[in-house]
């Protein structure tokens, strides 16, 4: 199977059509490419080729005859390609017309990648042709990988580090060549030091390495992409040590990710929490509400950076544009953590909902969770016209290892390549697979795919502000199952293998990657299916959890981070009222941090760990039924 490069070619002239068409095709074998494959599909109306590019993922260049004597039909060629751009962002135009009009041609739209008379089209093809091939060939180009396997290719003698040289240190022994064997040569092989000048350095951005992250930043659309290979936690405390300074008011969803909250510690900052929304009944939560964002940053003038999640754990999307507009209005920069929504930007149903689109001055995403990259692998993206390039090395290079693995590096390279090239392609088979599921699923009696209808029950605020939700985080509702969600659990993996993502006292996350197939889908469909009619004989179970109503407010008596590095003692969560917590307690699930440090505990924060724990939740941040405050002395100082 070889890449394929498919041109759509349209012309509403029937004979110049096939002309053109013919030539082209008569030229493709001159360039001897062997290692791609190129056809030419035709096209007669602009609304054809609309649906076309819609339906056929593989089309990866759009030859558009623009008949510029025609005034009336002028903005009707630039109007065309503005709906191409909203379908596929990335796919590239070129125009064919008179020689004459080409300048005026040109001004009618900037999403036009070249321009050529189509009388030279007609008696030498090669030339247009040569060059949808040359931006085909850059589009698709990973100046890492290329590099790092011709060198790991070219078996050169190791006297540098890693010290099992290859991985003879493993092939030599009786005791763990077995662990060499397991993995493979290559892997061995691959295991580079970064004493390989010609790969780059990526705390520099040298090389092969910084093309591969500039290479990804045209991808994505943004200023500057850097590559993590410790994960999107180390990325987003990158970004907060880079942004704020001691006693800098940072506001923040109360839900984000747990490395936003320990970015605060370390960069001494000052947050401003914005309240979760909660749903009991399911366990689920919302973004904050887009009134009680404006107000926080209306209260908050000096605040320097707003923090939110883009997509929450089960899908669930906020309209960052009008974030990102107010928050700017009132100078405060926007960080979003995107960690589970990467492919956002490259289907036209998903990408209104793209932290990038929307203009956040910063953007993580997790490579490894939703698309292809190996586990570890990050981006940090920027768009930041004040962005300190300097500052922002030197904390990288508190966070990154000097030894990094050349292996995720190398996926990161890959996975934006993917993205580029068939992300369209791959999104669009996987909502459809979504679509056909819920379909199915809608007959079931007793287990219910959760929809944006759902959504907008459960929380008041997501049509008034106009939230979404992503379709490739399939959300089940279990609750009228008679079985515990230990049982269900069990008979899903046992049954499919199927390992949950992520479930609460009432529902069940499935998370539909870039990986994700359709068997798979039918597979769960299927056990689905027979636990809803019965079928699956587990013993029943009428025992019903729910979560607390409501979730007791953040009260800060101190920066979090002089509670964090103070003096502090363990104590019983029953014996800790009226005293500063010292560390991070998050029930799970929802996950969201009941306790930060610097938060003065309260009975009623004691009550509902208590009901917590009842129900045989995990509490992460409280040991053996105790959690850290600061002793009282150092409470005194700190509330000085």
């Amino acid at each position: 199977m070889l890449p394929l490069l498919r041109i759509l070619l349209i012309e509403q002239e029937p004979a110049t059509l096939q002309e053109i068409s013919t030539n082209l095709s008569k030229a493709i074998p001159n360039f001897e490419r062997d290692d791609i494959h190129i056809d030419i599909i035709e096209c007669l109306e602009l609304k054809q080729a609309l649906e076309c590019v819609e339906e056929d993922g593989d089309i990866q260049a759009v030859v558009l005859s623009w008949d510029a004597h025609n005034k009336a039909g002028e903005r009707t060629y630039s109007r065309f390609i503005e709906q191409l751009k909203g379908i596929r962002l990335e796919l590239p135009v070129y125009v064919i017309g008179d020689d004459t009009e080409g300048l005026e041609i040109i001004n009618e739209s900037e999403e036009i990648e070249s321009f050529f008379f189509k009388d030279e089209v007609i008696s030498d093809p090669e030339a247009i042709l040569g060059y949808m091939i040359n931006d085909f060939d850059d589009r698709s180009e990973t100046p890492f990988w290329t590099a790092y396997r011709r060198y790991v290719g070219e078996s050169n003698d190791s006297w540098h580090t890693p010290g099992h040289s290859g991985g003879s240190s493993f092939r030599n022994s009786p005791y763990i060549k077995d662990f060499y064997q397991f993995y493979g040569r290559n892997v061995f092989v691959g295991d580079l030091s970064v004493s390989v000048d010609s790969l780059g350095s990526l705390s520099d951005s040298t090389n092969t390495i910084g093309r591969a992250q500039e290479s990804a930043a045209a991808t994505f659309e943004v200023k500057h992409t850097y590559f993590v290979t410790n994960g999107s936690s180390t990325s987003n405390k990158i970004i907060l040590q880079t942004l704020l300074r001691k006693g800098d008011k940072v506001i923040i969803d109360r839900n984000c990710h747990k490395s936003v909250h320990y970015g605060i510690l370390q960069s001494a900052s000052f947050p401003i929490y914005l309240s979760s929304i909660l749903n009991p009944k399911y366990g689920i939560f919302a973004p904050p509400s887009l009134a009680d964002i404006k107000l926080a940053i209306e209260q908050n003038t000096d605040a320097k950076l707003l923090v939110l999640t883009g997509c929450t754990y089960d899908g669930l999307l906020s309209d960052l544009k009008q974030v990102v507009d107010f928050a700017h209005q009132h100078g405060v920069k926007v960080f979003i953590d995107e960690a589970w929504f990467a492919y956002s930007l490259f289907h036209p149903s998903l990408r209104y909902y793209s932290a990038i689109h929307a203009g956040a001055d910063y953007v993580t995403h997790s490579a490894h969770k939703v698309v292809s990259a190996f586990s570890q692998a990050s981006y940090i993206h920027v768009n930041d016209p004040d962005f300190d390039a300097d500052f922002f090395r030197e904390i990288y290079s508190i966070y990154a290892s000097t030894s990094p693995k050349y292996q995720l590096i190398a996926s990161l390279d890959v996975c934006q390549k993917q993205l580029e090239m068939e992300g369209y392609k791959l999104l669009n088979a996987l909502l459809n697979h979504v679509e056909t599921f819920k379909q199915q699923m809608a007959s079931l009696k007793h287990i219910k795919v959760l929809g944006k209808q759902d959504f907008m029950k459960i929380f008041p605020h997501f049509s008034g502000d106009n939230m979404g939700h992503d379709p490739l985080k399939i959300l089940i509702d279990i609750s009228e199952l008679p079985y515990s969600l230990k049982d269900i659990h069990k008979f899903l993996l046992d049954e499919i293998g199927l390992e949950i993502e992520k479930y609460t006292h009432s529902t069940i996350l499935v998370l539909l990657t870039l990986g994700g197939t359709r068997s798979k889908i039918i597979r769960l469909y299927n056990a689905l299916k027979k636990l809803d009619s019965g079928k699956a004989k587990l013993a029943k179970s009428t025992r019903r959890s729910r979560l607390p109503e409501n979730l007791p407010a953040i009260d800060l008596a101190c920066i979090p981070s002089d509670a964090f590095y103070g003096e502090r003692e363990s104590v019983a969560i029953g014996k800790s009222n009226n005293r500063i917590c010292a560390g991070l307690v998050t029930p799970y699930p929802p996950g969201i941090p009941l306790l930060v440090p610097g938060q003065h505990i309260t009975q009623e924060h004691i009550e509902y760990l208590k009901e917590l724990a009842a129900q045989g939740l995990t509490i992460q941040g409280s040991f053996d039924g105790e959690i850290y405050v600061l002793k009282e002395q150092a409470q005194a100082q700190a509330t000085e």
